[in-house]
């Protein structure tokens, strides 16, 4: 296939000889080469949502991510009012526009589009020529550029600056792309202190934030060829080798950078996976690698999104993620995916998008929790910001209802991706076309995904000999593939399947992906420090290197059930609300217990998908009929966990129905586990 290889223009121009080099501190010469083998999204607008993730992507739109920037001075103001005071608002408003950026051009949506194009004029009429565009206080004025810049203003910077290079993918306005170029001319060369008295920490990742922004600086290469960019970039990980690389990916030693902020461990972490991209250095893959392994080990919730309290605290029914996580450990696997096209990252962005995901925002869209766990019950309250748990248009401080509007759009426009050698990949499912600007590519993706196991591809454009790369999640068993209705033998590399055919306009292919309920038993698992459970909030607030965990102790038993990439729980709800109700009028019985044998013979119930579709408890399309017992657990309301040692059993074998997470409030996700 020849493809418009203008998305890996950097890699193209490394192969013709035109490469940049520059000196590291150790001597050794950095030579950026974008590997053919990663992988980049197609432009923005270009894949589409459709079918029931359009609706959701439309009540987005008409919910937060079009009102809180009417509604709120905050977010009105924005990126393009320079007057405000610390970085915060920088970042959050940020968070905000990289948003509504995305979505607006996602969904064609002229009111977000024009919001989006006012904010990126005011910015490039106010950068300055040494290239700042951040704002007028005095002291980042005169620091920025400088290694003794607050943190703060650099990822600032590098959140506004991702939403600066989505508004560039969908317009090619080049004020935009040389703003952005001007900006990352002369990044600092931020360098890790390995002197210093205390080892690689949770601290560190959190000032780590500041560099960040160097993803922006790659993906400035990838798009113009100019490869200073990257090589500037590769400096500044290579400066930070004996931080990440010698604790991650030589040690794997994660018990001190484990003392950390959700956002600070997975937005840094990240970065050496998208180093590896250009310096094809193993090393520094293995530390992301091994970062989000350990992750998954030990704080990674059954809803698909890391515990942050709003640090990471172990694994738990009851233990809440902020929702700036959901948004960013997605974003995190997303790069992921990018770097290594391996299918265990699209498995883990799906359960992300289709539960943590809904269970942060109500069904119109239009308010969100702060912080969310598996399981909510009425009347007992989470030990982190009074009201995190409540359903809100806006929590403080800003960033979580900022950050949440991220999401979708990020899920949406990475579903498909393109690598050097002009192989597409589909990472995640959903309702979808893709149609490039060139109309040389125009597929679509029929399908209810995840609620049905069936999506039918049709090529109503590609080239005869296109490489089709399709993901087969690890939850699934026995995939089957047609090829215009004749079955075809999977073939696969890497855990996807390849399909390689001479083409044909109208060609369909249907992929199969049989999903059925699967009992999990597992433990709680908390982070023990000095001999004790770690407290759940502000135990790292200024942590330093002094501070190591012991480990992560496994406590009560517990269980629940996926069905595919789902999460099912068993509804709490007995009212048509979504608030929480503090006089506990939603009160009804939680004391049940999975067994081994509770998915026994259960029975799978299925109606279709409704239209206009709505996360909501009433148009939830499948239900699972299952077994559980009736226990004598009391838990504590303001700190409550899984029994330590199983509960005795009040009466057996009651039947109970369990649907998608997404599609709940009030949930039972995790139950305890009786009957081994």
């Amino acid at each position: 296939m020849k493809i418009n290889l203008k998305i890996f223009v950097a890699g193209a121009m490394v192969a013709c000889g035109l490469t940049a080099t520059a000196n590291s501190a150790n001597g050794n010469d950095i030579t950026p080469r974008l590997s053919s083998k990663s992988y980049a999204p197609f432009e923005l607008g270009e894949l589409k949502p459709e079918g029931w993730l359009k609706e959701w992507a439309q009540k987005a739109a008409r919910g937060m991510t079009r009102t809180i920037g009417i509604d709120f001075t905050e977010f009105v103001r924005g990126w393009a009012d320079p007057t405000q005071g610390g970085w915060w608002h920088y970042e959050q408003t940020a968070y905000y526009t990289d948003g509504f950026t995305r979505l607006g051009f996602l969904l064609d949506d002229t009111l977000l589009i024009n919001r989006s194009r006012r904010v990126m004029e005011a910015v490039v009429a106010r950068q300055k020529p040494n290239g700042y565009i951040h704002s007028t206080n005095k002291d980042y004025v005169e620091k920025w550029g400088t290694l003794d810049a607050d943190y703060g203003l650099y990822w600032s910077e590098g959140i506004f600056c991702r939403a600066a290079l989505a508004y560039y993918s969908a317009t090619k306005d080049p004020k935009v792309l040389e703003m952005l170029k001007r900006v990352y001319a002369d990044f600092p060369l931020f360098a890790y202190n390995a002197a210093k008295k205390d080892p690689f920490n949770g601290g560190d990742l959190d000032n780590m934030r500041k560099i960040c922004g160097i993803e922006n600086m790659f993906e400035l290469s990838r798009l113009t060829g100019d490869l200073r960019f990257a090589t500037r970039a590769l400096e500044v990980l290579r400066n930070y080798e004996p931080a990440y690389v010698e604790t991650w990916a030589r040690k794997k030693d994660f018990l001190r950078t484990a003392i950390c902020h959700g956002v600070s461990y997975n937005e840094p972490a990240k970065l050496p996976a998208i180093g590896y991209m250009w310096n094809n250095n193993p090393e520094y893959l293995a530390a992301s690698v091994n970062t989000y392994e350990f992750l998954q080990q030990n704080s990674m919730l059954p809803n698909g999104s890391n515990s942050s309290n709003e640090y990471l605290h172990g694994i738990g029914a009851f233990e809440a993620t902020e929702s700036c996580d959901i948004t960013d450990f997605m974003w995190s696997n997303i790069w992921l995916a990018r770097a290594t096209g391996d299918p265990r990252y699209g498995d883990r962005i799906e359960k992300d998008a289709f539960n943590a995901l809904p269970g942060a925002v109500n069904p119109s869209f239009t308010q969100c929790l702060y912080t969310q766990a598996p399981n909510r019950i009425p009347g007992f309250h989470l030990r982190i910001r009074d009201d995190g748990n409540y359903y809100k248009e806006m929590h403080w401080p800003t960033c979580c209802p900022a950050n949440i509007n991220r999401a979708l759009p990020n899920y949406i426009m990475n579903m498909a991706m393109i690598n050097g050698e002009g192989d597409i990949l589909w990472l995640t499912y959903g309702p979808a076309r893709l149609k490039t600007r060139d109309g040389k590519t125009d597929i679509s993706c029929e399908t209810d995904y995840p609620f049905r196991d069936k999506l039918t591809f049709t090529l109503h454009a590609v080239a005869q000999n296109q490489v089709l790369r399709l993901r087969i999640p690890e939850w699934c068993e026995n995939p089957s593939l047609s090829v215009n209705g004749k079955a075809v033998k999977i073939a696969t590399e890497g855990g996807n399947i390849v399909l390689r055919n001479k083409w044909k306009q109208g060609d369909k292919i249907e992929l199969t992906l049989p999903m059925k309920p699967r009992l999990v038993l597992a433990n709680e698992k908390f982070p023990f420090y000095k001999g004790a459970k770690a407290p759940s909030w502000g135990m790292m607030v200024g942590s330093n290197g002094g501070m190591v965990l012991d480990g992560f102790i496994d406590q009560g038993r517990c269980a629940w059930v996926n069905y595919g990439p789902l999460l099912c729980a068993m509804s709490m709800q007995r009212a048509n609300r979504d608030y929480f109700d503090n006089n506990e009028e939603l009160w009804t019985e939680f004391r049940y217990a999975l067994t081994p044998k509770s998915l026994d013979n259960c029975k799978i119930d299925t109606t279709e998908v409704k239209h206009p579709f709505m996360w909501h408890y009433q148009n939830a399309p499948l239900s699972i009929s299952a077994k559980a017992n009736l226990v004598d657990w009391q838990p504590d309301k303001g700190d409550p966990v899984m029994p330590l040692t199983a509960p005795a059993t009040l009466k057996q074998d009651i039947d109970i129905k369990l649907i998608p997470y997404g599609f709940l409030a009030y949930r039972i996700a995790m139950f305890p586990l009786v009957g081994e």
